[in-house]
């Protein structure tokens, strides 16, 4: 995936749980994947009463492969040490974030200077339009939230930057007749249809295993949500339904198995896909 898809992979993954609550239980599903996670940060096994917007974050970057870059923490404090230690911290007031980033609260903030207080709260900035922020965040009102904040509002303590582009895949550079290196490829306006491999398992319920976890992940960046576990490996009642709700928008054989032809959807940019 190039720079832009691993971002946006993260905030479909995050947008995905959108919903999910204290109330019905189904924050519990973020807890147990966080607590998944190997190694535990500083061993800190969490439990479903405990605050948990580091958790959710922490959970979406497991869930996205992407615990490198996206570093797993449960406390928010512990978590921008982290970045600051990478040198991917910024909190400069007028700092403009990327889809992706993590955006950090500060409730005890006065709203004049730089403020460096610790940090109370955490969620993933999904889109930045001109001046305004969309951020998803876990542990809002006791649930995965969303909400629209200024630059440089008050109550923001900084921004924790993953490097996306250390673990992005770019187009190769092309080259000319005589060998030389040349800009790199564009993307076609109308890519060509994928060839899928004889390889690649028919999948339906009761499957499980890594084909079941990439195809999840893929039906989560085209928008259709697997259910609060996400892509958890394992296909069950919400992937089926993520299924058949992605054949339906392509107009495939709604069966709710992943054969060839879904297979071939999934893996081919155009309309509804990762952009």
């Amino acid at each position: 995936m190039t720079e832009k898809e691993l971002r946006r992979l993260v905030c479909d993954t995050a947008r995905s749980y959108l919903g999910c609550r204290e109330s019905d239980g189904s924050h519990r599903g973020i807890i147990d994947r966080y607590n998944k996670i190997t190694p535990l940060p500083r061993g800190c096994r969490m439990g479903y009463s405990d605050p948990w917007c580091a958790a959710f974050v922490s959970a979406v970057g497991a869930q996205c492969g992407l615990t490198k870059i996206l570093f797993p923490e449960c406390s928010c404090d512990a978590m921008i040490a982290r970045y600051k230690a990478a040198g991917r911290w910024e909190e400069q007031d007028f700092a403009v974030p990327k889809e992706g980033d993590l955006l950090f609260y500060d409730w005890q903030d006065e709203g004049s200077g730089d403020c460096r207080g610790g940090a109370d709260h955490v969620g993933i900035v999904t889109a930045v339009t001109g001046n305004l922020l969309r951020v998803i965040e876990g542990n809002t009102s006791d649930a995965v939230g969303e909400r629209s904040v200024h630059i440089d509002a008050r109550f923001l303590r900084g921004y924790g930057q993953p490097d996306y582009a250390s673990m992005a895949e770019e187009e190769a550079p092309a080259k000319t007749r005589d060998g030389a290196v040349g800009a790199a490829i564009s993307r076609p306006s109308a890519p060509a249809p994928v060839s899928v491999s004889l390889t690649l398992p028919q999948l339906s319920r009761g499957s499980s295993g890594e084909a079941v976890r990439a195809a999840q992940l893929l039906l989560i960046g085209r928008g259709c949500r697997c259910g609060v576990w996400g892509a958890d490996g394992d296909f069950g009642a919400a992937t089926q339904g993520a299924v058949q709700s992605f054949q339906r928008g392509r107009q495939l054989a709604v069966d709710g198995v992943i054969g060839a032809e879904t297979w071939r959807a999934l893996l081919t940019l155009g309309e509804g896909a990762l952009a």
